[in-house]
This record gives C-alpha cells, structure tokens and sequence, in this order.
C-alpha cells in the first residue's frame, strides 16, 4: 500500500514537473518574442526619426533668408535638437542644465549670456529681460541675441536675460517671482518681450505633453510607444480641427485678448511690488504687420494668419497703458528678418528690434531724470 502510494506520489511530482517545465519553456519563448518585437519596434522608431530629421533640417536651411551664413545655421539646428527639458513646478517645461554647443544653460533653466565682470557690479542700473524663444536667442549665438545688442548700446546697465523658449506670459511672471523670492534679486527696469505666443499656442493646439510623448517613444519600450502614438494620432487631428473652429470666433478671439491683457497688467503689478519699472513689448512675427515673410511663404497657413491678425488686433484695441509697446511693425522695411515659421528672429533681427527697445528705455530714463 505505502509503495502504491509513493509510486502515484513520484509520478504526480513527475508529471508537475513537466508541467513546470513546459510552462517555463513556453513563458521563456513567449519573452524572447516579445522581446524581438519590442526590439525591432526600437529600431524602426529610431529609424523613422533619423530619417525625418534630416528632412526636417533641410526644410529649415531651405527656407532661411539669402542673408544669413546657413552653414552656422545648419550646425545650430543641431545643437538646438540636443536639448533635453525637464518639467519644473509652475514653471512646466524647462531645459535641463548643460552644454548643448552654442548654448549654455544654468542651474535655473536660463541661458548663459555674459559671465559677471568685475566692473558690473559698479554698475547703478540693472535691467531684467523676460520673454521666449525670440528674445532667449533661439538658433543665435549670443553675440546676436536682443540682449547682447542692448548692452553694447547701454553699456550703463547690468543686463540679466531669463528668457525661456515656450513660454507665455504667465510662465515669465512665475520666473520673476522666483528670481525676486529664491535668488533675492530686484532690478530697476523689466522688460517683457513676449505676448502673442499664448493664443499661437493653443490655436496651433500645440501641447507640450504630446512633444514629451514624442520623445519618450525612444525611452519607453516600443511596444507601449506604438499604442501611443496610435492614440495620440486618433485624437490629435480632431482636437486641433475643434481648438481652430474656437479661435475664428469673434467672441472667442475678444477672450484671448482679455487674458493677454490681464496677464500684462499682473506683470506690471508685480513690478510695483518690486519697485521696478516695467516696460512690456509685443515682438514681430511672421502673421503681423507688413514684414517680408517671402522665404517662408510655402511653409504660411493663410487660414492661420487671419485667425492670428484677427486676434492680434483686438488685443491692439485693448492697450491703453503707454508701459504696453506694440512692436509688431518693427520689420515692415522690406528686409527679410525671421529664421522660421515660429518666428525666430535673424541677428538684424534682434539688432533692430533692440534698437526700437533701447528707444522706449531711454524715455523712461528722462522721465526720471526729469
């Protein structure tokens, strides 16, 4: 009886053993497949953006003006495309600290314009610039952005720039506020150059997110990048189809310019909490006034330029504080001035814009002189 009973006792041991091993054999098969796949998935989207960035790169070079070097051009694209953004808290997203070629990025997500001289801190005035890619130098070294250009025409001045790229105007406010509470610094004058990205932004129905998400296609596995990317491109169209349907609304284009004014106002608020002058400027883009915009025609939505154009004039209408400088015909003299479609400036560009900056400051200064 107990050799009975140990014999069925071996078998069942036997038979689960071969269950077992069946069952790891084909959990090990079915890994290595996925695996496979997953690998395979990895190569074709490192593939698919290999491949497009060239095309890419080439478009923007295409489409630069006869005037500038677009051998620098060419190289700077790259850089720019190096850079890695991280998500700070009510800043959002904000470049990771670093080298990335002609761009050097601090410890706060500002770009490294001029190391501190010994005899800036000589210096009375200081000068605070806030604002977006534009005036962060996007593509430029930094001999050519708008700051460099202002403190060789005020040389009286220390001169901090803390534009970021993609930001909006409250994203300039809350990086003042931590410049003023987290770094103690206060400044005579403040300068805005920044206003009509918000509305570009959402009428575009641009979302950082849905870039993260591009780029986490090459952190993520591929098999759950691939599900994403078929959702996002399910959803996607119809959500920009609906955010363009809001922005041809009168009423809605009326909104838009409330709330860029709004936050204009908070802005300059906040500069007579910090007993500083505030001087905002609304920069040139390729949807405003007359500019020479013929090197990007090709790559210009007509339906976005009357959306723009519309929008842009009623926040126009809406400005009656003389601290609020419109700038948007800045480049009407014929010359061809932006880099690209986001309205990224050549160094005349930013040399000219500058100039048209320094004017405004200098009036500022009579009037206390006075």
């Amino acid at each position: 009886m107990q050799r009975n009973i140990l014999k069925a006792f071996i078998i069942l041991t036997f038979d689960d053993m071969k269950k077992i091993k069946y069952t790891f054999a084909i959990f090990t098969i079915f890994t290595c497949i996925v695996f496979f796949f997953d690998g395979v998935g990895d190569f074709l989207l490192y593939a698919r953006y290999k491949i497009m960035q060239p095309s890419m790169k080439s478009k923007f070079i295409e489409h630069l003006p006869d005037s500038v070097d677009k051998a620098f051009y060419s190289n700077s694209f790259d850089d720019t495309n190096k850079f890695i953004y991280q998500n700070v808290p009510f800043l959002g997203r904000t470049i990771t600290s670093g080298n990335y070629g002609i761009y050097e990025i601090d410890g706060y997500s500002h770009r490294v314009f001029k190391k501190m001289e010994s005899n800036d801190f000589d210096k009375e005035k200081s000068l605070l610039i806030l604002g977006s890619s534009q005036s962060f130098g996007y593509y430029n070294d930094v001999s050519d952005t708008i700051s460099e250009e202002i403190k060789r025409i005020l040389p009286g001045y220390t001169i901090d720039n803390y534009s970021m790229p993609g930001t909006n105007l409250d994203d300039n406010l809350m990086d003042w506020y931590r410049v003023a509470n987290v770094e103690n610094k206060k400044y005579n004058l403040v300068v805005i150059i920044n206003g009509n990205f918000s509305h570009y932004k959402e009428c575009l129905g641009i979302d950082y997110n849905f870039f993260e998400t591009l780029i986490d296609k090459y952190r993520l596995p591929a098999i759950v990048s691939i599900g994403n990317i078929i959702k996002i491109k399910a959803l996607q169209n119809k959500a920009i189809q609906n955010e363009n349907i809001f922005c041809e609304l009168p009423e809605y284009q009326d909104v838009a310019a409330k709330r860029v004014l709004d936050r204009w106002n908070r802005l300059i608020n906040f500069g007579k909490e910090q007993g500083s002058d505030v001087l905002i400027f609304i920069p040139p883009t390729v949807w405003s006034g007359k500019a020479n915009v013929e090197n990007l025609q090709p790559l210009l939505n007509e339906k976005y330029k009357k959306i723009y154009s519309s929008i842009n004039n009623a926040i126009y209408s809406k400005v009656n504080n003389e601290v609020i400088v419109n700038l948007t015909n800045a480049f009407d003299d014929g010359a061809q001035y932006f880099l690209d479609v986001s309205s990224h400036f050549t160094p005349e560009g930013s040399a000219l814009l500058a100039k048209d900056i320094v004017k405004h400051i200098e009036k500022i200064e009579h009037k206390v002189s006075d």
